[in-house]
């Protein structure tokens, strides 16, 4: 039964998707250039990319990574668990994202191939990814998914993914240790419904981005004190934050060193992530219980208009900022402050970056971010159950992350972010992104099996339209409540 669901509702966010995808239109950024605004299925949550990481690891990905290459690592071998030859005539087969995720996995499979004689393919997917992970998995094409977790979990109700919990026990190197990611991680992004179905892969939460340098000069701290009668503070609180927006915008402030107090991503695909910013603040959360919208007892539509009065404080074009454009535009010094995806830092500190070395990293205000997260997991279909195992052990392994890390896959292990060869990396944005992901309470992705997508669809197409000022924040909430419940009913049945 549960299958038979999954094709109607694939079915049906197909149909969707050419919709979307049809509708979209390209709109201009600062530069004058096009600037897609892709749909909810389109941009999973936390894909950010940068394209001097990706240019690196493309580098090496395309010479054939090799275990020489990392002298420092001393346990890719799995402890010795991973042997010449082993799985010689095998492959297996890995569905990913596009870019940097496509570029990471083809490093794995070249290191795997060398130790063990075993082939990785690696196929990518950049847009409609829920939905041909659903169509290879039901059609037995992969062995191994990597996706944000809320797909993790639709796959695993479905009964597509495999139980990794006696292979923990009897083919996972001794020093695997799962008790060494971070805290809350693994029951989040490795167990559902009683199983543990997934490897961490990447770690994501919002973080709150400022440019420190501004809030240490002494004349606008006087000056914000004098208006506000209050010192000039790193905001805590979405009330603060508007305060702060309002004093660095021009506009308001003809003294402000910076055009603007706020930017942000809020093109569609994207703009439902700052609202979850802040919806845990006042009160709310995206799924109640027995599958219920949780924000329409106020708390939804007090989130939403934080977020439009918080844009008015915003360059009018952040509605169509991509990923890039938006990354650009605030490393650039254009604006005071953004809630982004931890790789924003590489814009911020990148060499000749305006912004180098002026920005601080803290917790999103209201202290309840959204928390992305990507995981691996075996098709229960794979008829190389062990030889995928191992392949998914060494890329979440300890060594295996810092392999990871210079290509904005930051650890999911505790242990990582004290090792002497990580912090060598110099991210800065590591202590600040740990906060966050120990504060996250709201997944960026909807976690009802199914829907996921369609209901982000939702949520987007009404967001967008309170952001142009074309339906108030509360009809944009009741607009959402209304057809996400038409869609949890559509499969009710089946949850």
């Amino acid at each position: 039964m549960k299958r038979k669901i999954l094709a109607i509702v694939l079915a049906l966010t197909l149909m969707g998707s050419v919709t979307a995808c049809g509708g979209n239109s390209a709109a201009t950024d600062q530069g004058g250039s096009a600037v897609n605004t892709p749909s909810a299925e389109e941009t999973a949550a936390g894909e950010t990319q940068n394209s001097q990481g990706t240019a690196a690891a493309e580098e090496v990905s395309l010479s054939g990574a090799k275990v020489s290459d990392y002298p420092m690592l001393e346990n890719l071998d799995l402890d010795g668990t991973l042997q010449p030859g082993m799985y010689e005539g095998k492959k297996i087969v890995v569905a990913c994202s596009g870019a940097n995720y496509e570029t990471v996995f083809k490093i794995f499979a070249s290191l795997f191939e060398e130790m063990t004689g075993g082939v990785v393919e690696v196929q990518s997917f950049p847009d409609q990814l829920f939905e041909k992970g659903q169509m290879g998995l039901t059609s037995n094409q992969f062995d191994i998914v990597c996706m944000p977790i809320a797909y993790i979990h639709s796959y695993a109700h479905a009964g597509l993914l495999t139980d990794i919990t006696g292979m923990l026990d009897t083919v996972a190197s001794p020093n695997y240790d799962e008790e060494d990611f971070l805290t809350g991680m693994y029951d989040t992004y490795s167990r559902y419904n009683g199983m543990q179905v997934a490897f961490p892969f990447k770690p994501d939460s919002m973080v709150f981005f400022y440019r420190k340098d501004l809030f240490e000069d002494e004349t606008q701290k006087a000056n914000f004190k004098e208006k506000y009668g209050r010192e000039l503070t790193v905001p805590a609180t979405p009330e603060e934050m508007l305060e702060v927006a309002e004093f660095f915008t021009k506009s308001v402030n003809p003294d402000s060193p910076v055009e603007y107090g706020y930017s942000g991503v809020l093109s569609k695909g994207s703009s439902r992530f700052t609202w979850f910013n802040h919806l845990g603040y006042f009160g709310g959360k995206e799924v109640g219980d027995n599958f219920v919208p949780g924000f329409t007892d106020g708390s939804g539509t007090e989130a939403l208009q934080f977020m439009l009065d918080l844009v008015k404080f915003a360059p009018k074009e952040s509605i169509t900022f991509d990923w890039d454009t938006g990354n650009t535009y605030f490393a650039q010094g254009n604006a005071a402050m953004m809630e982004q995806w931890p790789g924003l830092y590489m814009n911020c500190e990148a060499e000749g970056s305006p912004t180098k070395g002026k920005v601080g990293y803290g917790l999103v205000p209201g202290g309840s971010p959204c928390l992305g997260g990507w995981a691996m997991s075996i098709a229960a279909s794979s008829a190389e159950q062990e030889m995928a195992f191992k392949f998914c052990e060494l890329v979440t392994s300890k060594d295996g992350e810092y392999i990871k890390a210079p290509i904005e896959m930051d650890p999911c292990r505790a242990s990582n972010y004290e090792r002497d060869i990580f912090l060598e990396l110099g991210n800065p944005v590591y202590d600040a992104l740990k906060e966050n992901l120990a504060a996250a309470s709201q997944l960026a992705d909807t976690d009802i099996p199914y829907v996921s997508a369609q209901i982000g669809d939702i949520e987007e197409i009404a967001i967008q339209s309170a952001l142009v000022g074309d339906i108030t924040a509360q009809e944009a909430i009741d607009q959402i409540s209304e057809e996400m419940t038409k869609v949890i009913d559509s499969v009710k049945d089946d949850l």
